[in-house]
């Protein structure tokens, strides 16, 4: 009963995450080897959460939700600048196009795909060359220049 246990079910699975963050916010980051320095492992972790499965944002008439290709990601920790990138339509919650730069909806700018996502990590650990061919540029408004 999708109506009734979904929401439960992503919750725990959010309180999880939260637990994880948490612990790595708490635990100093000195690795075998390393002199601490401050920081803690959350500094130097990053958490990528998404789904290979969406649901359209809408109720249908038969009061489920069919397949749907929009989704949503979340990034967190490590050297991701925190704030919400793009946003959706209010007519049929489409997603809208986003400057990369910035991560404000722009009628000129790109809908943000996976491959933005995947590149944007491999450009933060320092893999600038395009070398998985995504053929796409980073989410810069997510990392430091």
């Amino acid at each position: 009963e999708w109506a009734r246990d979904h929401g439960p079910r992503q919750m725990a699975g959010f309180d999880a995450i939260s637990r994880l963050v948490t612990a790595l916010g708490e635990t100093p980051y000195a690795p075998m080897g390393f002199t601490p320095d401050g920081t803690t492992w959350i500094d130097h972790t990053t958490i990528v959460g998404f789904s290979e499965f969406s649901r359209t944002p809408v109720i249908n008439v038969r009061g489920g939700r069919d397949h749907w290709l929009g989704n949503s990601c979340f990034l967190l920790g490590g050297n991701v600048r925190a704030g919400v990138i793009g946003a959706s339509s209010d007519t049929g919650m489409q997603p809208q196009p986003v400057n990369l730069e910035t991560g404000e909806v722009d009628p000129g700018g790109e809908v943000i795909r996976p491959e933005h996502v995947i590149r944007t990590l491999l450009v933060d650990a320092g893999i600038t060359d395009d070398e998985a061919d995504l053929r796409v540029d980073p989410i810069r408004a997510l990392i430091p220049v």
